[in-house]
């Protein structure tokens, strides 16, 4: 996990993106939340997530007055830690949910008040600053779940912004990350078909199911050959890959380049 105060002036910026999960807590004056094909407006108080791919920018929506914020950087792989934590990461792979959350929600404001004692732990650090920091880190991953769920029950006898089968799906890939994930097993969860399934999984989440499980095992592979000294053998055991070609064939469709190259490049760039 990766958390930084950041101050930035720019109005216009290239995009870029990341295989990271991230959330950014505007602090002060107004902001341009900028995605390829959309842009929110943000003031102080006013949270936003963006999903793994997705390019974005933070922007000044004024260069006379620099924005201040508190961005969070995670890997996918970091719930694991957290009992129950899988299923705090729907919001950042479901299409359904806003990821604008303005400063008037009390979970934007909750968000903003662990985050800021996230970071002041991080400037401290005071003895087990890391342990209170990870739980300011948990709480704000909560608040980010119970207003996606808040968004679902608002939108009442509407098309559901929260699918509950998707859900249920979603959670077991989650927990079930590095084992042989059965997609018969996701259809019953579903309950539905499917047909059904298949339709309703890519449109929330915005891949099929079979995508969306590689997707999220390259993240903790990347994640585990730049964070430890674990074999390209160990790593894709750790994935769920019993078949070495086949973890490296993935690896390679995915960053272009073999898991041994991805972890050279990244220690000669630290």
């Amino acid at each position: 996990m990766k958390l930084e105060c950041r101050i930035d002036a720019d109005a216009e910026h290239e995009l870029h993106r990341h295989d990271l999960l991230e959330i950014s807590v505007l602090l002060e004056n107004e902001a341009k939340f900028k995605l390829l094909d959309r842009e929110y407006r943000g003031a102080a108080g006013d949270v936003f997530l963006f999903r793994p791919y997705e390019p974005h920018y933070n922007l000044a929506a004024d260069p006379r007055r620099p924005i201040r914020w508190i961005l969070v950087l995670f890997s996918a792989s970091v719930v694991r830690l957290i009992p129950g934590g899988y299923r705090l990461l729907y919001p950042f792979y479901s299409q359904e949910v806003c990821p604008h959350l303005p400063a008037a929600s009390p979970y934007a404001a909750r968000i903003r008040e662990a985050a800021m004692a996230a970071y002041e732990e991080q400037e401290e650090q005071l003895p087990g600053w890391e342990s209170k920091q990870f739980m300011h880190f948990t709480d704000i991953l909560v608040n980010l779940y119970r207003y996606s769920l808040e968004q679902a029950e608002s939108a009442g006898e509407s098309e559901p912004a929260v699918d509950a089968g998707v859900v249920a799906a979603v959670e077991h890939i989650l927990k079930h990350l590095t084992e042989d994930i059965d997609v018969r097993e996701l259809i019953a969860l579903y309950g539905k078909g499917k047909t059904c399934f298949y339709s309703r999984f890519r449109q929330a989440v915005g891949v099929t199911p079979n995508r969306f499980i590689h997707r999220l095992r390259m993240q903790v592979a990347m994640h585990l050959l730049k964070t430890t000294e674990l074999s390209i053998t160990d790593i894709a055991f750790e994935c769920g890959y019993s078949s070495i070609p086949y973890f490296n064939k993935h690896f390679k469709q995915y960053r272009d380049i073999s898991p041994r190259e991805y972890r050279n490049r990244v220690r000669r760039a630290m």
